[in-house]
């Protein structure tokens, strides 16, 4: 959906899902017990799925409780405190699961998140930068740590983090987005529409590409093909508004860089 008064500018962040399987050394030897605790797993992940976050937060910690060795229970009670707009409370369930789990890098990766979410930069970046070391090759701390250059306008810093991420996984689409997305906020719109037109198409394109697609498009002076992107998916007042944004950003942007 189209904001109205503003392009949707949205990075695309870790997803606040319950996160993967445990690592060998957190799976529990008893099989009996590893069975009943993977169905209440599931029926937690149901129940998130369904919408009933509180129910879902209990069948987590339930399942925690049981097993306390089990990661991705322990991560779904904060990931449930998190979609309840509970932050802090998050906070604290993501700290105690780093705590038990030192060799994870999934609490750092969401205490990130929460540190994006309230715009504490240092400390997000101290839990990005920790995760990377403790993975090098995974892109998923190198995409935090360049949502946070974004978010303070250190674009070309960002753009590095997120190259660096596409060197590990080439087909990450979020970390394609997100470049996007940082070129046009930069000024280098036509660079921007070379990398969102890669991906535009794809099934697996973040919802936000085309979006970001037109702001590219609308920060380049191109308004029709803005326009033409932001028509199938909007109202004629919604386009409008976007497309007057879209001027008032390319008229506040440096000449030499709002020609590109």
């Amino acid at each position: 959906m189209i904001m109205s008064c503003r392009p949707a500018i949205v990075l695309v962040l870790l997803s606040l899902a319950a996160c993967g399987l445990p690592s060998k050394d957190t799976l529990h030897n008893n099989a009996a017990s590893a069975a009943l605790n993977d169905n209440s797993l599931k029926l937690a992940k149901a129940t998130l799925g369904n919408g009933d976050i509180p129910a879902a937060r209990d069948l987590f910690a339930q399942a925690a409780a049981r097993d306390p060795d089990n990661l991705e229970a322990s991560m779904g009670q904060g990931d449930c405190d998190l979609l309840l707009g509970d932050n802090e409370k998050a906070r604290m369930d993501y700290e105690a699961t780093m705590v038990h789990f030192p060799k994870a890098i999934e609490p750092l990766l969401s205490l990130g998140r929460v540190d994006l979410m309230q715009r504490r930069f240092d400390a997000g970046e101290a839990h990005y930068g920790k995760a990377q070391v403790m993975a090098p090759t995974d892109p998923r701390p190198l995409l935090g740590l360049g949502v946070i250059g974004d978010l303070q306008g250190k674009h070309e810093a960002a753009q590095k983090y997120y190259q660096q991420a596409l060197k590990l996984r080439p087909d990450d689409m979020g970390a394609r987005n997100n470049l996007g997305l940082s070129l046009a906020m930069s000024g280098h719109s036509r660079e921007a529409i070379n990398v969102l037109l890669d991906i535009a198409t794809s099934a697996n394109a973040p919802p936000q590409t085309r979006q970001n697609l037109a702001l590219a498009y609308g920060l380049q002076g191109n308004s029709g093909a803005a326009e033409s992107i932001l028509s199938a998916e909007g109202d004629s007042t919604v386009v409008q508004n976007n497309l007057g944004y879209y001027r008032y950003l390319r008229s506040h942007m440096p000449q030499e860089e709002a020609s590109r």
